[in-house]
């Protein structure tokens, strides 16, 4: 596995470019979709742009659930992030900081973000189904 990784490590940067690339054609195509927010990176950071997380709002014509199956009838595997929430697992369940009253920004969170498709060979056609599904028009 190392040696692996070490051969990965030779194509980093341009898998980086690639990952670059299609975060900033998702960002420029959703940013007039209403109820779709881009989750901005922190200025301070450097983003290696391994996930590209949205959270679908409340007036957004589908919840995070039917934009996800509605990507996937077309083929498009998004990721439910943050879902289930840990605190939800069977050996976490029962502490008192697991009761989702104590979790509601987590609670909110887990149940809008969706992660978009995002890797290198991503081919622009798929991009532009992607996009498409989220505004309704495929």
């Amino acid at each position: 596995n190392a040696a692996f990784g070490l051969v990965q490590l030779k194509h980093i940067d341009d898998a980086l470019t690639q990952r670059g690339k299609i975060d900033h054609y998702y960002r420029k195509q959703l940013a007039d979709v209403d109820g779709i927010h881009c989750i901005e990176p922190n200025a301070h950071q450097v983003s290696n742009y391994s996930y590209f997380p949205v959270l679908v709002e409340h007036n957004f014509p589908l919840s995070r659930d039917e934009l996800y199956e509605a990507l996937k009838q077309n083929n498009v595997f998004a990721r439910r992030y943050f879902y289930p929430l840990i605190s939800e697992f069977p050996m976490y369940r029962g502490f008192p900081s697991a009761d989702l009253e104590n979790l509601p920004m987590a609670r909110e969170v887990a149940d809008r973000v969706l992660c978009l498709p995002i890797y290198p060979g991503l081919e622009k056609d798929k991009l532009h189904l992607i996009v498409e599904v989220i505004r309704g028009r495929a």
